[in-house]
């Protein structure tokens, strides 16, 4: 009897135990859903701060993990435009541990988001640190089937096509393609997403495709793409919750994109008529919507609707918001200072131009600022994650200690807090000395700073005050002029422009190159044609009082490099234009030498030369040694980095002593 009632009684703890077990299984669920609704609710509602506060409560009630309470944060900051608040609770979302299917794809939409942030401004080399590793994590994983994993690609495709790897971006951009289109068409086959958003995802990557195509001036590819919006566009109209004003602000885009594709094609008439529908549209008739459409009238040569265009600028708040980045200077205040010039409003065109002056000295700053913002975010990103990992040790060896006997703990109590002070000590020590290597650093940072903007200021002021005074040339009455003089006036101003250009095209290139993009060693050449390609880029035959001399064996015509024609080349015109300018009068001589694996350029001048000390330092950022001269102190920073990615080298030959000898070794991968 007592063993039948032993076996009654363990056999209802068993079913009291599996009856809690599955009731705790199933209110798991509606508990989540919830939480997933009152998170929907404050989101379609706006209410930016009822979303951090549901975040923090859900994530202490243990309703939503880390990274997806990490990721709202951040949404709540984003929607109020506090970007750095925004960033600093994304990368923490993407330093989260990631536990299940649910947390990946929190982990894809906070690298979606943050790394579109990134492409906005313009930071591509930021965009592609968040968005490589998190593509790569997603394939790992078998997340593929996704909205986010399909905008990831196409942030990639942009960042590759600024850095000039356009077969890399067409890649990305086809992928993306098909899985959009494969969203689309099964109704959102990862399980979450929505028709209507899988559309809107569709849409809104395609548009950024197109101009990224147009930014870069591939045309061809920017008409496929615009072509494509217009497709996914007749669907997207169709959806019920779509709104007239996006309808009509996408559609007049689309137009926008085509005409412009279009133009550049040639296709002048069938541009012209693209651009003539989108000027049906409301959003046409808006600052942004005008600033758009002069793209496509500067491409057609309509300078002076495209200066009324222009005229806008100030009031888009797109702009307004990114700030006057170099990508943002080159894209709106170049293309409205040269609006207006050819369009021969020169007061409005040399107010763009000291315009222009104060936004590149004011996008430097504001780049340099934004860096070290970025930075700063990810280290205490870093610091909170390792705070965190030491509390919970903490509290683990508490609670081991707690099981122990009154001595024992005492004990090990007193042995912990002499290791924790130890430490302590140590910790202070080492981040006393991080501090003050970081301050010397800063204060390195801030003399190269200041340094580079006097000579910026120099460079861009010395044109900007010839192009006013001929301005001012131009229009001060009673003043007449001949057809010579007005055409020595129309070189000049033309010559001080393409130096302002010539000067942001630099920084750009020193941007992209920062981002080691790897570069494409498809080209067959031989040593005569870069030589000569460099020559005429260079333009060195053209330099007053210089003799210049090319010298090379009658093989140079015969041996076949596998390289890169282009950066070659480039490299080669650099160490040229250096050659003349610290060559007032003299020679300079291109000596060609082959020797085994690897080709050698030799440029040698008779100019003032190189102390031999200063060998290294030349090729550092922004290094000058004659603060007289012209430049910017890039050139040849720009010259070493692209000799070493195509694996070769620029090297200054100290033993030379009649002035500068620089040696460019380029590998000659393949011979005849």
């Amino acid at each position: 009897m007592r063993r039948l009632s032993f076996l009654l009684l363990a056999a209802a703890i068993m079913w009291s135990v599996a009856s809690c077990a599955r009731m705790d299984k199933a209110d798991s669920a509606p508990d989540l859903a919830r939480a997933d609704s009152l998170m929907e609710a404050a989101h379609l509602a706006h209410d930016n701060d009822r979303i951090f506060a549901l975040a923090d409560s859900l994530e202490a009630t243990g309703d939503y993990t880390k990274i997806k309470a990490d990721y709202w944060r951040g949404y709540s900051y984003y929607a109020r435009w506090s970007m750095h608040l925004c960033q600093k609770y994304w990368y923490e979302a993407l330093s989260d541990d990631v536990n299940d299917r649910e947390d990946l794809a929190y982990y894809g939409r906070t690298a979606n988001r943050l790394s579109d942030v990134m492409l906005g401004k313009g930071d591509y080399e930021a965009a592609l640190r968040i968005a490589v590793p998190a593509v790569e994590k997603m394939r790992a994983e078998g997340l593929t089937e996704s909205r986010d994993y399909g905008y990831l690609l196409i942030t990639i495709g942009c960042c590759e096509l600024n850095n000039r790897e356009k077969q890399a971006a067409d890649i990305y951009f086809d992928e993306a393609y098909r899985l959009l289109n494969l969203l689309i068409d099964d109704n959102g086959i990862d399980g979450v997403s929505s028709h209507e958003d899988n559309l809107k995802t569709a849409v809104a990557g395609f548009s950024t495709i197109a101009k990224h195509y147009l930014d870069e001036r591939y045309y061809a590819e920017a008409l496929i793409w615009a072509d494509r919006l217009e497709e996914v566009m007749k669907e997207y109209e169709r959806q019920p919750e779509t709104t007239a004003e996006s309808i009509d602000r996408r559609r007049a885009s689309a137009l926008i994109f085509k005409a412009t594709a279009l133009e550049g094609l040639g296709s002048h008439e069938a541009a012209a008529a693209a651009y003539e529908e989108a000027l049906k549209t409301q959003f046409c008739a808006s600052s942004q919507g005008k600033v758009e459409a002069a793209r496509y009238l500067m491409l057609a040569k309509r300078w002076d609707e495209a200066a009324e265009n222009y005229q806008h600028l100030d009031g888009v708040a797109s702009i307004l918001e990114t700030g006057l980045t170099l990508d943002n200077i080159q894209l709106y205040l170049l293309p409205k200072y040269r609006a207006n010039f050819y369009a021969r409003r020169n007061d409005e065109a040399l107010a763009t131009g000291m315009q222009l002056s104060e936004a590149l000295d004011s996008a430097i700053v504001w780049n340099m600022n934004d860096k070290a913002a970025e930075l700063a975010t990810i280290f205490r990103t870093q610091e909170i994650e390792q705070e965190s990992m030491q509390q919970k040790a903490n509290l683990d060896r508490l609670r081991f200690f707690s099981a122990m006997a009154v001595t024992m703990l005492l004990i090990i109590g007193f042995l912990v807090f002499i290791f924790l002070r130890h430490r302590s000590s140590l910790r202070l020590e080492e981040a006393y000395q991080q501090l003050e290597i970081a301050n010397a650093r800063a204060q390195e940072a801030s003399e190269v700073k200041s340094a580079f903007l006097m000579q910026i200021s120099h460079e861009v002021g010395t044109p900007l005050h010839l192009i006013s005074g001929f301005a001012q040339l131009l229009t001060t009455p009673g003043v007449e002029l001949d057809d010579q003089s007005r055409e020595e006036i129309n070189n000049g101003v033309i010559a001080n422009t393409g130096r302002i250009t010539g000067l942001i095209s630099k920084m750009l290139e020193l941007s992209n190159l920062m981002s080691k993009s790897q570069l494409e060693m498809n080209d067959r050449v031989s040593p005569r044609m870069i030589a000569e390609e460099a020559t005429a880029t260079s333009r060195i035959t053209a330099a007053p009082d210089i003799d210049f001399e090319m010298r090379g064996s009658g093989e140079m015509d015969f041996i076949e490099l596998l390289t890169n024609k282009r950066a070659a080349s480039h490299v080669l015109a650099l160490l040229l234009e250096n050659a003349v300018k610290f060559t007032e009068k003299g020679s300079v001589c291109l000596r060609i030498v082959t020797k085994q694996r690897f080709v050698y350029f030799f440029v040698e001048d008779t100019g003032i030369g190189v102390p031999p000390e200063e060998a290294e330092r030349i090729f550092d950022q922004f290094v000058q040694l004659d603060d007289y001269r012209e430049g910017t102190g890039i050139g040849l920073t720009v010259a070493r980095s692209l000799a070493r990615r195509l694996g070769g080298d620029v090297i200054l030959d100290t033993s030379y002593t009649f002035g500068a000898r620089f040696v460019f070794s380029l590998p000659r991968g393949t011979t005849n």
